[in-house]
């Protein structure tokens, strides 16, 4: 079976799910404004065409209009298949089922999970085309098929399996594309319908935004709808790590000061942020930006909070780069995260500095509930540390953390993972390649950092 797939920047994920008994086309973006002139030129010979909120990147009365003009063209094409509309707004979901009584080619179908599943999908096709496609065609060929056994030989006459009782055997083989690996299927288990938002912190210097960067890079490859929101808007080092948004900001000024723009019209985030890949998104400021006065009204806690509620329901993880001393300015946020990536290189001195960075920024109750929602990430871990004659192993950095050289962190943290150091780490930056992409031990380290982090600390 063939089926259109409107899902704008997220067709390129869905044509790597694996459907034993769909194809997907086409392939690369296709919008819902767009649909129209490509029905016209392509004019594709499919079963079904399946729209997703992703398809529509207007606003709602836009979006309106898209779905009239789509309708009423298909209403008047020869041939025209189901159109199922899948949506996670409830808005939008009434507008369509108010358009079903006209449009009688339209189904809607409403999803809780903020990543529609392979699953939903197949039921969906499954319920909207086939029953109904082949109940009207039953029933227009049922005089013919009548009379044609009135002829037949009683022998020929003997019950027949149907299209349908044939398919619903097929689907109960249906299965998605199963994980290889299994640290790929335990972060299936947790990343399906879930959003977390993870603040990856520590004192400057110690591998924040590069963690930042590779998680999320990973993330994003392995199907998680992601933005990074960097609030480090003092060295503004994401610059360095993605060349593509620092090319843009020098050419585009809603993406020069995207971070303002995004904090202050959360709604309007598809617009301010900056789309890095497929479901990988930024919101950081140009280096160039200098307005002062619009930083003073829009870089809050309060404006965080509100952006963070709205990112909720539309990314599977929120990635906050934020070094330790703008946990103080942001103290009102802390509430809003649900896990803190605490990096931390293993050496005494990075230890030492991290607690002294905590103690001089940061009040007890706040050291203590950073201690509660932090999982420990060990950067450029180097195997060769030693600390009282043995190996400064990442589980020993915790113990050390912990022991009571800071009053207010004292309880265990349990370790989300490490990065084994090597020559490629610091040349991240001048490759524009984050490392996560030069090698399996890399890709190891940071998906298994990823899928701590995404477990939380409960």
């Amino acid at each position: 079976m063939k089926l259109l797939f409107v899902a704008g920047q997220l067709n390129r994920i869905v044509e790597h799910y694996h459907f034993k008994s769909f194809d997907l086309y086409p392939s690369g973006p296709l919008f819902l404004s767009n649909l129209p002139a490509y029905w016209s030129e392509v004019n594709p010979n499919v079963d079904a065409v399946l729209v997703l909120d992703e398809g529509s990147m207007g606003s709602s009365s836009t979006s309106r209009q898209e779905w009239l003009t789509l309708l009423s063209q298909m209403e008047t094409a020869i041939g025209a298949p189901q159109i199922i509309a899948i949506t996670r707004d409830r808005d939008v979901e009434r507008y369509l089922q108010s358009l079903m009584p006209r449009f009688k080619l339209l189904s809607v179908e409403f999803s809780n999970d903020i990543r529609v599943t392979i699953e939903f999908i197949s039921q969906a096709v499954l319920s909207n085309v086939e029953v109904k496609s082949r109940r009207v065609q039953a029933e227009a060929s049922a005089a013919e098929v009548k009379t044609n056994r009135l002829s037949e030989p009683e022998h020929a006459q003997e019950k027949k399996s149907s299209f349908l009782d044939r398919l619903l055997k097929k689907n109960k083989n249906v299965t998605e594309r199963t994980a290889t690996d299994a640290l790929t299927k335990q972060l299936e288990k947790i990343s399906r319908g879930m959003s977390r938002v993870v603040a990856v912190t520590g004192h400057r210097g110690s591998g924040v935004t590069s963690t930042v960067v590779n998680v999320a890079s990973e993330a994003s490859k392995r199907g998680l709808s992601t933005i990074i929101i960097d609030l480090d808007i003092q060295y503004r080092t994401m610059n360095m790590y993605f060349n593509s948004f620092h090319e843009r900001t020098k050419k585009d000024d809603v993406i020069h000061a995207s971070l303002i723009r995004t904090l202050a019209r959360p709604q309007d985030y598809t617009t301010t942020t900056y789309q890095i890949k497929d479901n990988l998104w930024l919101t950081s400021l140009g280096y160039d930006f200098k307005d002062r006065l619009l930083v003073e009204q829009f870089y809050n806690a309060a404006k965080l909070i509100s952006l963070l509620s709205l990112l909720r329901s539309k990314f599977n993880l929120i990635l906050l780069d934020m070094p330790l001393d703008l946990c103080e300015p942001f103290h009102d946020i802390l509430i809003h995260i649900d896990t803190f990536g605490l990096c931390v290189p293993n050496n005494i001195y990075a230890v030492l500095n991290t607690l002294k960075n905590m103690e001089a920024v940061l009040d007890n109750e706040t050291i203590a509930y950073l201690n509660a929602k932090s999982r420990l990430v060990v950067t450029q871990y180097n195997d060769r540390s030693r600390f009282q004659q043995e190996q400064f192993t990442p589980e020993a950095v915790s113990r050390v953390m912990t022991s009571g050289l800071l009053d207010s962190f004292m309880y265990e943290t349990k370790v989300a993972g490490f990065v084994p150091y090597s020559q490629e780490f610091d040349g991240q930056i001048e490759a524009d390649m984050p490392i996560v992409h030069t090698s399996k031990e890399h890709e190891h380290a940071f998906g298994s950092i990823l899928l701590r982090l995404m477990e939380g600390t409960s």
